[in-house]
């Protein structure tokens, strides 16, 4: 019970609360950003997505492509920033500048850095797109479903709508 507990904790303060990394300030001198945030360079007026839940927590999962290897995302609106582990983009996180978690407030504590990889969801792909670096083990083994990361807001943003239909079990994401 108390491990069920720990792990139901660790999920829903991953999954519920905003990643703040993208808003927090830099030390003076200190570049938060390294990389500017891409835009997609394909057209996309509607995607379509099948869309899965986790077997534990019921955590919105989508596929996508992460620098052209297949990958499983957790949909989460309530992140400022897209998350990926070091293994899918295929990066060494020890050679990243670290991103600086929020001095006060809910947000994801860990470590964090920032990195670029391409992803691709659907036909709209964006070119070296800026990033968290963030190990997902934990996420994997609480959802008992191999996580590569977490879809943000970021990316969310460059659409117009966001449509998710449970019944269907599938998310559109449109831009017309």
């Amino acid at each position: 019970m108390g491990r069920n507990l720990l792990i139901g904790v660790l999920v829903l303060s991953t999954l519920g609360l905003c990643l703040p990394f993208a808003l927090t300030q830099p030390h003076p001198g200190q570049d938060q950003r390294p990389f500017p945030a891409s835009t997609p360079t394909a057209s996309h007026r509607r995607i379509v997505l099948p869309l899965e839940r986790s077997p534990r927590f019921g955590a919105l999962l989508v596929r996508v492509q992460v620098n052209g290897k297949p990958a499983v995302l957790i949909v989460d609106t309530g992140s400022n920033t897209t998350i990926l582990s070091p293994g899918i983009c295929g990066l060494n996180a020890d050679r990243l500048p670290r991103a600086e978690p929020p001095p006060k407030g809910a947000g994801f504590v860990g470590e964090g850095r920032w990195g670029q990889a391409t992803l691709a969801i659907g036909t709209a792909v964006w070119k070296d797109r800026r990033v968290l670096i963030v190990d997902t083990t934990d996420l994997t083994e609480a959802t008992q479903r191999k996580i590569d990361g977490i879809l943000g807001q970021d990316i969310l943003d460059d659409f117009k709508y966001v449509e998710i239909n449970l019944e269907a079990k599938r998310i559109t994401l449109g831009s017309n």
